[in-house]
């Protein structure tokens, strides 16, 4: 597969403290040509989410690039491949605990620092 040579456009929710650190991380540890980062109440974030039904948009985490959407599991997957030592987390399977983080992403926030949300490009 032929990586990008655009960012991958990462949609997070800007209100959840851990959503927030892990963007803060992913922002951080990125390979060029890295992530672009949108909160969901980001209005090019709400363009790109207009496929998604409404119901689910906010329940998990979404990564565009030139080839599409991908939506919680394959969105945290295609964030894996853009980060420095995220192939290799992609190896042990890290990306298959996604559902159970996404579903108590309240609860684990309480144990993560308070980071304001990363700057949106």
């Amino acid at each position: 597969m032929t990586p990008s040579l655009q960012p991958l456009v990462v949609i997070y929710d800007g209100d959840c403290r851990f959503c927030r650190a892990f963007a803060q991380i992913a922002r951080r540890v990125a390979r060029p040509p890295g992530i672009r980062l949108l909160p969901f109440d980001d209005p090019r974030a709400a363009r790109i989410l207009e496929v998604v039904p409404e119901e689910v948009r906010h329940m998990s985490v979404h990564a565009a690039d030139s080839r599409g959407l991908a939506s919680a599991t394959e969105a945290f997957r295609l964030i894996l491949t853009r980060l420095r030592g995220g192939r290799l987390l992609l190896a042990t399977g890290v990306h298959r605990v996604y559902p159970v983080v996404a579903r108590n992403r309240s609860l684990i926030g309480r144990f993560v620092p308070d980071l304001p949300r990363p700057p949106v490009a």
